[in-house]
């Protein structure tokens, strides 16, 4: 404890050794492919080093429990399905289309999921069911570590 308050006096904030947790958004708006990795680029933590933001992909260093959310905006007449993978797998889904409506409507979703991991498993979000479109700065990836 005593570590831990003096690393914050200090000034570098409380990161103890064995800490995950990453955020992370767009800086730009983008489209994806089906089934193309989403690249979250804006890091705003990434305690453990274990998101890269070059490739969009978190990767377990240990075993346990984890917690990721994944938000998303899009903008009238596109849509959006993102999916959580693990492992090239799709475990946590988000969908919302704007494509077949003539109103000016923004839509966003989000979605949060826990998972159990193995150290070296990796965890992206992709558009699962078509090609999609989201918003810089209101589309974001987040994810730590529980137990």
């Amino acid at each position: 404890m005593e570590k831990g308050l003096d690393s914050v006096i200090k000034g570098g904030g409380y990161r103890e050794a064995g800490n995950v947790a990453f955020s992370a958004c767009q800086s730009t708006s983008k489209s994806y492919k089906q089934h193309e990795a989403w690249i979250y680029d804006k890091i705003l933590v990434n305690d453990g080093n274990s998101y890269n933001k070059a490739t969009g992909t978190f990767t377990a260093p240990s075993g346990g429990i984890y917690v990721f959310t994944w938000a998303t905006l899009t903008q009238p007449g596109k849509a959006a399905h993102p999916y959580l993978r693990v492992n090239g797998h799709y475990k946590g889904f988000t969908a919302f289309n704007n494509t077949r409506t003539s109103q000016s409507v923004w839509s966003s979703g989000s979605n949060t999921i826990v998972v159990r991991l193995k150290k070296g498993d990796k965890v992206d979000v992709a558009s699962g069911y078509l090609a999609a479109y989201a918003r810089e700065n209101f589309s974001s990836f987040s994810g730590w570590k529980i137990y």
